[in-house]
C-alpha cells in the first residue's frame, strides 16, 4: 500500500505578476505533485512552471514559478504544497 506525504509553506507574501520560489523537498525515488493556492479571497495564482533540481550529493529541490493575478490590493497571500506518494 502506498504511502503519501504532505508538506506546507506558510502563506507567503506575492505581489501582482510572476515570481519564483524554491522548496527544499523532493527525490528521486518518489512520485512528486505541487500546488500554490491563493490564501486570500479573489485572488488568482496561476503555476506557470514546475522544474526539479538535484545537485551532485543527489540533494533534491524544486522551483516553482507563479503568476499572482490579484483581486484588490496589488498582490495576495500565496500558499505552496507538496505531496510525494512512495510505495
Amino acid at each position: 500500500m502506498a504511502t503519501v506525504h504532505f508538506r506546507q509553506s506558510s502563506p507567503v507574501w506575492q505581489g501582482a505578476g510572476t515570481a519564483a520560489w524554491n522548496m527544499v523537498v523532493g527525490d528521486r525515488d518518489n512520485f512528486w505533485g505541487f500546488s500554490a493556492r491563493p490564501f486570500q479571497a479573489n485572488d488568482t495564482v496561476v503555476l506557470e512552471k514546475v522544474s526539479a533540481n538535484s545537485d551532485n550529493n543527489l540533494n533534491q529541490s524544486t522551483d516553482i514559478v507563479i503568476t499572482m493575478i490579484p483581486g484588490v490590493g496589488g498582490g495576495g497571500l500565496v500558499r505552496l504544497a507538496a505531496g510525494a506518494v512512495s510505495p
